[in-house]
């Protein structure tokens, strides 16, 4: 039985003005958290391992002891931390992986300081399947406006200036920090985890849920390590198709600035390591020219090759007829293309 304060995950999330306290190591927050969270770990990485084996090898009592030792002189430290965020007006939930000691002892606490904080039920693992869940049962009301077009034609930056402009986007690539294609990976660092990406992917849907229409890029189900929900892959399918258009020039120039940033030497092996993943599709002679070529600066060349050899083949937007689609832009301009789509985009509102 709880002597302090519980929350559920649903009236947490419910709530106005809160903020979430994390108090799992940080390789654990790292996989995934709250949106928005703050993490105060109650362990470091090595202590949490350091524990967990004293608990399976000796056993529960000789743990908690050695946590106790851990936590003890931090205690006064993780008081004043809190305490300064209640100050600021905001609704303290605190939680840990499961709601069990780490979080419950720290509410405890707090709770004798006189400091009003409340214990998440079920931690994290409960807020994971709570999120699960919503996205399995989903439903996407508002109409997606998907746009389709080759590599290159600028279909992110389009998103970017449409949402300056106020038009809802949701942006998929950014969520899942990937770019969607074999280079999707190429000067980002990791990609989202799945924990991390469903749990934005939820909130943007639920932000862009109200409206007549959305505007999203078009994408596989799968987005580097991450897959999109069924509910959002078939809302996309069946969408507003719009064709963006680029000439071929601008796209290999748009490019070269995306993925070689001031002829980094990183981002240069990380493209070639990449290239090689296309050796069963285009042989290992091409893979070879390819990297050569890489290795020695002729970027624009190589990616035009890769345009018309590879990734135009494959999408088939380059033969694409406008008719085929519900309406097309031309964003050789980012900032005419997004003015022309939202003032179209008008039609669609109800």
């Amino acid at each position: 039985m709880n002597l302090h304060e519980t929350i559920s995950v649903k009236d947490a999330l419910a709530l106005a003005q809160v903020l979430f306290i994390d108090m799992r190591t940080p390789a654990e927050f790292s996989k995934g958290h709250i949106p928005g969270a703050y993490n105060l770990p109650l362990f470091e990485n090595e202590e949490r391992v350091e524990i967990g084996t004293l608990y399976k090898q000796v056993g529960p009592e000789p743990a908690k002891s050695r946590g106790l030792d851990i936590v003890a002189p931090r205690l006064p430290g993780l008081v004043r931390t809190i305490s300064e965020y209640a100050s600021l007006g905001k609704e303290i939930v605190i939680y840990c992986w499961r709601g069990g000691m780490r979080s419950g002892s720290v509410v405890s606490v707090l709770d004798m300081m006189g400091i009003h904080a409340r214990q998440l039920q079920g931690g994290y693992k409960a807020y994971r399947n709570f999120v699960l869940e919503r996205l399995k049962n989903f439903t996407v009301q508002s109409k997606a406006v998907v746009l389709c077009g080759s590599t290159g034609t600028g279909k992110t930056q389009l998103l970017y200036h449409l949402a300056r402009l106020g038009v809802p986007v949701l942006d998929l690539e950014r969520l899942a920090n990937h770019r969607g294609s074999v280079f999707g990976h190429v000067g980002l660092g990791g990609g989202c985890t799945a924990q991390s990406f469903d749990s934005l992917l939820l909130a943007e849907l639920e932000r862009v849920n109200h409206g007549d229409y959305f505007v999203v890029e078009c994408e596989s189900k799968r987005i580097g390590n991450v897959y999109l929900p069924e509910c959002l892959y078939e809302a996309m399918q069946a969408g507003y198709k719009v064709l963006v258009k680029t000439p071929l020039a601008l796209r290999v120039s748009r490019l070269c600035e995306e993925y070689v940033q001031d002829n980094d030497i990183e981002q240069v092996k990380a493209l070639v390591v990449s290239i090689k993943r296309l050796e069963k599709q285009c042989g290992k002679r091409k893979i070879a020219e390819w990297t050569k070529q890489l290795e020695q600066g002729d970027f624009s060349n190589v990616i035009e090759t890769l345009l018309k050899e590879y990734y135009d083949p494959i999408y088939g937007y380059e033969k694409a007829e406008s008719g085929e689609y519900a309406f097309c832009v031309d964003a050789s301009d980012f900032e005419a293309a997004a003015a022309t789509l939202t003032a179209h985009l008008e039609t669609l509102r109800r």
